[in-house]
């Protein structure tokens, strides 16, 4: 039998001709769980000779410490009765395929055995190092299934079936040749966004009506689903995270039916911030009669931006502008006659910065 793990390669291929059953996803380590991902193999079926009998079997000595050397686990089942047909089954043809178009396979056909009450089970590794799927066996023994495969070559289809004694194994090849209509995808914006912002992309070549999945490879990465059109494209958006750092990320489009990844590479920009304003004000004189002039100085404002001098509660109300710098230099406002005496103030308020800046002025007698 092969090492139960694959020697911790889960694509690996397994040794002495043995038929993968079944796959766990992770395997136990103590409380917790390590990467490799232990199988359930079965050996091709031994066929006693004609007109012989199984007299015994002869294990193997097994000597030193059963975690460092392992042990052979043995099963058995017993059956009496009146022999019934074996369980047969012929392979299918050698088959070909487009990359990225699904093909419906004929996996051949079953008869035979002793099926159970829901009849044959089948399953087919198609050769690529996808998992095993289940086959779908019609009425008459006849199996087949659909597959995908993104790429080129030259691919060994093996076909398990069993039944509630035995199982029996087919294979056949699959040469998949380039695809006519390869699945394709352009970003909007020449590739380029800021953190935080969608990923606009247009795609071509996907099957008709199927789903496709986009996700961007930020960290985390964002993923959404649209459906192709009648004619195979696609747009969609998707948002980076607001935690992306900068820096080049993949962009990938892949059809549930259609199976071929369509990929891009998009830029992602830190986010521009917005300049903070802290604007200062000086007044010449601080406190007079009506009819005084006051001379304001002001800086830290946006460059060239409008800037509101205020006196009071809006006695007096005239606008300025800052020039290049922000800066805001020799304005003037008079105290007006309808001021009464007492504390008041002189406010600058810029247009397109928002910001405010005020200083006290008392009026006299």
């Amino acid at each position: 039998m092969s090492d139960w793990t694959l020697g911790g390669n889960a694509n690996g291929t397994p040794s002495y001709g043995n038929v993968i059953v079944a796959r766990t996803a992770y395997r136990l380590h103590g409380t917790s769980r390590d990467g490799a991902q232990p199988f359930l193999f079965a050996t091709a079926p031994y066929q006693i000779p004609a007109g012989k009998t199984l007299v015994s079997v002869t294990l193997p000595t097994q000597t030193g410490d059963p975690r460092t050397a392992g042990r052979i686990h043995v099963f058995a089942v017993a059956n009496d009765g009146t022999p019934v047909p074996a369980l047969t089954t012929v392979a299918a043809k050698d088959q070909t395929a487009k990359a990225g178009q699904v093909l419906t396979a004929n996996l051949g056909s079953v008869n035979g055995g002793v099926p159970g009450t829901t009849g044959y089970r089948a399953r087919v590794q198609w050769g690529d190092g996808t998992v095993p799927q289940d086959v779908t066996i019609g009425a008459s023994g006849a199996m087949s299934g659909q597959h995908s495969y993104p790429r080129e070559g030259t691919y060994t289809v093996r076909v398990t079936v069993w039944d509630t004694l035995s199982s029996s194994t087919g294979s056949f090849t699959v040469t998949v040749e380039r695809g006519g209509s390869q699945p394709a995808i352009a970003l909007a914006a020449a590739g380029t966004v800021r953190t935080g912002g969608a990923v606009t992309i247009e795609g071509r070549g996907f099957a008709a009506g199927e789903q496709v999945t986009v996700s961007v490879g930020t960290d985390p990465g964002r993923t959404t689903k649209v459906v192709a059109s009648a004619t195979g494209t696609v747009r969609a958006s998707v948002p980076t995270s607001g935690n992306a750092q900068p820096g080049r990320y993949a962009v990938t489009a892949t059809g549930a039916s259609s199976g071929v990844p369509a990929t891009a590479t998009v830029r992602v920009t830190e986010q521009v911030q917005a300049p903070a304003y802290r604007p200062r004000m000086v007044l010449t004189t601080t406190s007079g009669p009506r009819g005084t002039s006051i001379t304001v100085d002001g800086s830290g404002f946006a460059p060239n931006e409008a800037v509101t001098v205020v006196f009071g509660n809006g006695l007096a109300v005239s606008t300025v502008r800052a020039n290049g710098d922000g800066v805001l230099s020799g304005a003037t406002v008079s105290v007006p006659g309808p001021a009464k005496p007492g504390a008041t103030s002189v406010t600058l308020t810029g247009a397109t910065s928002a910001t405010k800046v005020s200083r006290p002025f008392t009026v006299t007698g």
